[in-house]
C-alpha cells in the first residue's frame, strides 16, 4: 500500500474514539453520587444534613463539564458557586455563573473569578460549608490573582507569556505561578480554612502529584522560595519579567506558600478522578480489542525536546514492529514534548512534533504518526494536532511548501491545515495532556 491514508485515518479515529472514552460528566459520574441524604465521593461517605450548605469552585478546561455532573448528582442541595474555563461545551450549568478566563495567559475574567471565588470563600469559612472544588488543566491562567496587589493583569501576561516560551517544564512553571499567585500553592483553599473541602481531580500532569494540576490552589505545596529562585536564575527569567514583577523579586517581597497543618488538613480530602495514564489505557483497549493492532505504551517517552522526541518515537516504533514481523503494531505515549517557540507562526507541540517526524519516515509507506491535545488546542492555533505518513513531505513540496521554514517561524498549524492534515476537534472540555499515536502496518488487521 502506498502513502496509506487509511492509516492517518485510522490514527485519527482512535483518538477521537479515546476522547469519547474519557467524556468528563461520565467519569464524574462514576466517582461522585448522592442518594437521599448521603453522598458518596469514591469511598468517603458524607452526610449532608451536617451542612447548611454546598458550595461548588469549578476551575480549568473540564470545568463546565465537571460542574454539569455535579448538578446533577446534589440539584437543589448545591447552594453556589461558580465555573471557571476556557470554552462552554454543551449547556453550561444552570445554577452556577460561568467566567471564560485567559488561556495559555490570563484575562480580566481569570483576575474577576479568582475575585469572586476568595469572596466567596471567606464568607464560607464555618463548620457547616461544605466545598466542592473541581480541579483540572488550564486553571493556572483561566483562574488568577496577584500576590502583590500592586502587580496588573498585564504583569502576569507578560510573566505567563515568558514562562510558556522559555523552554521549562510544566513543573516548574507551575512552581513560578504558584508564588506569584494569591490563588495557587494551598491559596485558595487557606480562604476557608474551617469548611469541609473535597477536592477532585482530572489531572494535565503525568504522575500523582496534585499539586501540579493548576497549580494547585487547594494542595499544601511542597516547593520552597529556593525553588522558585532556582527556576528564575536558570531561565534567566528576571530579565524576561516585567519591571514590577522584577523588583518583587529582588526585594525578596515574595511570601512562602503554605505549608501542611495536620489539623486543618484532616477537613480535605483529594480525589483524582482521571490522567494521562486513564486516557492511555482507554486508547490501548480499543486498539487492542477492536483493531487487533500489537500495543505498546511508551510510558518512559513523555518529556523531552521535540526533535528527539520525535526520534525516539520512530525508533521505538520500529523496534515494536521488528518483533512482531507481519503484524500491525500501534506505540501509544503521552504527556507533553519540550518545543520552544521561535517564531510567530500558529502551531504548538503536538503539531511541531508531527512535521520533525514526518522529516525522518523516508520511504515507510506503513506508518502514520497523530500527536493530539486532548483538550482539543496545541498552541497558538485551531487545531488539536496533526496527523502524516510518508506521503506528508512529498505532498508538501509539490504545493510548494518547505517544512523547514514552517519549522523556523514555529507556523506547524498552517502546514498541515493546507494539507488538510490538521487534526480538528474544537475545544473538548478536557485536558489529561497530549495523546501520541503512531501506527506501522495494515490497519484492521
Amino acid at each position: 500500500m502506498t502513502g496509506t491514508p487509511e492509516l492517518r485515518a485510522a490514527a485519527r479515529d482512535l483518538f477521537r474514539r479515546t476522547l469519547a472514552a474519557i467524556e468528563v460528566e461520565g467519569v464524574v459520574r462514576a466517582h461522585l453520587r448522592c442518594d437521599g441524604e448521603e453522598l458518596t465521593v469514591g469511598e468517603e461517605r458524607l452526610d449532608l444534613t451536617s451542612f447548611r450548605r454546598v458550595i461548588a469552585v469549578s476551575i480549568g478546561k473540564a470545568g463546565v463539564g465537571m460542574a454539569r455532573a455535579v448538578e446533577e448528582a446534589l440539584g437543589a442541595r448545591l447552594s453556589g458557586g461558580l465555573v471557571v474555563t476556557n470554552a462552554v461545551t454543551g449547556e453550561p450549568p444552570r445554577r452556577l455563573p460561568v467566567l471564560l478566563g485567559g488561556h495559555p495567559l490570563p484575562n480580566a475574567a481569570s483576575f474577576e473569578a479568582a475575585r469572586s471565588a476568595l469572596a466567596l470563600l471567606g464568607e464560607a469559612d464555618d463548620e457547616r460549608t461544605l466545598i466542592l472544588f473541581l480541579i483540572s488543566g488550564g486553571g493556572s491562567s483561566l483562574f488568577e490573582r496577584p500576590i502583590d496587589e500592586r502587580l496588573t493583569l498585564p504583569d502576569l501576561r507578560e510573566v505567563n507569556r515568558a514562562l510558556v516560551g522559555c523552554g521549562a517544564v510544566i513543573g516548574e512553571m507551575n512552581v513560578v505561578r504558584r508564588h506569584l499567585s494569591a490563588v495557587k500553592g494551598g491559596r485558595l483553599a487557606a480562604a476557608a480554612p474551617r469548611a469541609r473541602q473535597i477536592s477532585l481531580y482530572i489531572s494535565d500532569v503525568n504522575s500523582d502529584d496534585l499539586r501540579t494540576v493548576a497549580s494547585g490552589p487547594t494542595i499544601p505545596d511542597t516547593s520552597t522560595l529556593a525553588d522558585f529562585e532556582r527556576i528564575v536564575a536558570r531561565y534567566d527569567l528576571l530579565r524576561q519579567f516585567p519591571a514590577a514583577v522584577a523588583a518583587l523579586i529582588s526585594a525578596g517581597a515574595i511570601p512562602a506558600l503554605p505549608r501542611p497543618d495536620p489539623a486543618r488538613d484532616r477537613l480535605r480530602s483529594h480525589h483524582l478522578l482521571l490522567d494521562n495514564r486513564a486516557a492511555l489505557s482507554r486508547a490501548r483497549l480499543i486498539a487492542e480489542q477492536e483493531h487487533g493492532w500489537v500495543v505498546e505504551v511508551a510510558e518512559d517517552l513523555v518529556e523531552g525536546e521535540v526533535e528527539e522526541m520525535a526520534r525516539a518515537h520512530l525508533e521505538r516504533l520500529a523496534a515494536l514492529g521488528a518483533r512482531h514481523p507481519g503484524r500491525a503494531v500501534c506505540l501509544l505515549s503521552g504527556g507533553e514534548v519540550i518545543c520552544p517557540v521561535r517564531g510567530d507562526g500558529e502551531g504548538g507541540r503536538n503539531q511541531e512534533f508531527v512535521l520533525r517526524a514526518a522529516l525522518h519516515l523516508g520511504p515507510r509507506p506503513d506508518v502514520a504518526v497523530l500527536s493530539a491535545g486532548t483538550d482539543g488546542i496545541d498552541g497558538h492555533s485551531p487545531a488539536a494536532g496533526a496527523v502524516a505518513d510518508a506521503t506528508t513531505i512529498g505532498r508538501a513540496r509539490a504545493l510548494g511548501l518547505k517544512p523547514e521554514d514552517y519549522l523556523d517561524r514555529s507556523d506547524s498549524y498552517n502546514f498541515f491545515r493546507t494539507l488538510g492534515d490538521a487534526v480538528m476537534t474544537g475545544p473538548t472540555g478536557n485536558n489529561v495532556r497530549d495523546l501520541r499515536v503512531l501506527l506501522g502496518g495494515e490497519p484492521g488487521l
